[in-house]
């Protein structure tokens, strides 16, 4: 089971990939800006972080940076989450389009940990959308939604 830090400030989404997270039986640390995650990060050395792009206080891209610079975390892999487009920082290992579906989501997670030797229990479950909170689907279908406005 791997420890993934999850950034985003807003809550339905934090709330959504949380519990793909969970059913994909990962443990799942939240934290709703760059300084908060920070903060977690030092207290619980995370396998990996999934962090939004724009957020208050501290942005993924200034969280990179002190992820990067930090002697405990530099190796910590992170995986930028964002509606804008391929954000630049140091230290990402990918980039993840808001707009992406959940299967994405889960296959870019599941290489970047296997890719930072972080070993897998068995193959990677693959929850369906059905198996969601009501919550978490209406907050999918609210994303999908707004991505096909977008494009």
């Amino acid at each position: 089971m791997s420890t993934i830090l999850l950034v985003d400030d807003e809550p339905e989404l934090l709330d959504l990939y949380t519990e793909v997270l969970e059913l994909m039986d990962h443990r799942v640390l939240r934290a709703h800006d760059g300084r908060e995650a920070l903060e977690i990060a030092h207290e619980r050395r995370p396998d990996l972080v999934v962090t939004d792009w724009q957020m208050p206080r501290m942005s993924g891209v200034e969280l990179c940076r002190s992820l990067e610079q930090d002697a405990e975390l530099h190796d910590v892999p992170v995986i930028m989450h964002s509606a804008a487009t391929d954000p630049h920082a140091p230290g990402v290992k990918a980039f993840l389009s808001k707009c992406a579906e959940l299967a994405e989501f889960e296959e870019v997670i599941n290489q970047a940990l296997l890719e930072s030797g972080v070993c897998q229990q068995g193959p990677p479950r693959r929850p369906t959308l059905g198996e969601l909170s009501r919550a978490s689907r209406e907050a999918a279908w609210e994303t999908e939604n707004t991505c096909s406005l977008v494009h």
